[in-house]
């Protein structure tokens, strides 16, 4: 099993000072080890058309004190020398939800929005999500397109151009991805905020749960984040590991290491024969797409057999 729900609730234990008003927005974005991706995601940051919002960056691998890593406090220092407002707390549990959670709490303001240090936010993506939700009644997450670019052209780039699940963000399901996520506070106090012990998709079960508490799902198309492709293969075969993680701790312990493994055999067949059929139109780029294929099926099988042994899922 993994770790229990990190449960938030109540008040926010900080308070307002010196009749200082809190930013009607918080930008609460996790970070651990990504400090070059970290001060491009801010670059954009200081370009929003939307001036109501503090940005509070919660380092996942802090210093023994608990404050943030001397590496992220230069960052911060130097951005917050550039007028823009921004924050650091620590947070030494693993894991980004366990991150944003401590974000949540440490946060005053009326709304959350959550982006990743590896995403680029788009000037306008503020001002379009908070306008979204002005405009609807019984807004619960306002979200808009992660717009996926290929970092270059070589096959690991291409491979999550044609396969991410970022890109099929559009509106039309049932869940958002913490890349692009406005929500109230109160509403995520309420429903405790995300379930931590999952290291991937408790975007997707909060969405499902803000659903459930007959809040609505809000598509704001304008309200972009891009977000570049991996380009290593280390770096797919980590996030897909973590992914086996998270579906690992959302199934059913009856049955749990078939099931998981249905799982990866199916997707991984259904990819590998959409890549071999069009291979004969690309041979070079497909037979290039349909090694990444291998391993990364490869590698999922690995990690559910590791888990089934009692393995812990990565952060």
């Amino acid at each position: 099993m993994g770790e229990p729900v990190t449960q938030i609730s109540g008040r926010s234990p900080v308070s307002v000072s010196d009749g200082v008003r809190p930013a009607r927005v918080s930008l609460i974005i996790p970070v651990y080890r990504m400090e070059a991706e970290l001060r491009r995601c801010l670059e954009c940051l200081t370009r929003q058309t939307y001036g109501d919002f503090q940005v509070v960056i919660v380092d996942n691998e802090p210093a023994a004190d608990g404050s943030v890593s001397a590496g992220v406090g230069s960052i911060i220092s130097a951005f917050a020398a550039a007028d823009l407002r921004v924050h650091g707390i620590g947070c030494h549990k693993p894991g980004s939800y366990h991150a944003r959670n401590a974000g949540i709490l440490s946060s005053q303001s009326e709304l959350i929005a959550f982006t990743d240090a590896d995403c680029l936010p788009q000037p306008e993506w503020l001002k379009a999500a908070v306008g979204a939700w002005d405009s609807h009644t019984r807004p619960g997450v306002v979200s808009g397109p992660v717009a996926l670019y290929p970092a270059d052209q070589r096959p690991i780039s291409l491979y999550e151009m044609r396969f991410s699940y970022l890109g099929l963000v559009d509106g039309t399901g049932d869940s958002f991805v913490t890349a692009n996520w406005l929500s109230a506070r109160e509403i995520l106090m309420e429903l405790g905020g995300f379930d931590a012990s999952l290291r991937s998709g408790a975007d997707v079960d909060l969405s499902r749960r803000v659903k459930a508490a007959r809040h609505h799902l809000i598509y704001a198309s304008d309200a972009v984040v891009r977000h570049p492709t991996r380009t290593t293969l280390e770096e797919l075969l980590r996030k897909h590991r973590r992914t086996i993680g998270g579906a690992w701790n959302r199934t059913p312990r009856r049955l749990r290491t078939l099931r998981v493994l249905r799982h990866v055999l199916k997707r991984g067949w259904s990819r590998y024969r959409e890549l071999h059929l069009a291979r004969a139109s690309e041979t070079e780029l497909m037979t290039g797409l349909l090694e990444v294929q291998r391993a990364l099926t490869a590698a999922e099988i690995r990690e559910t057999i590791r888990l089934a042994w009692g393995g812990e899922p990565e952060r």
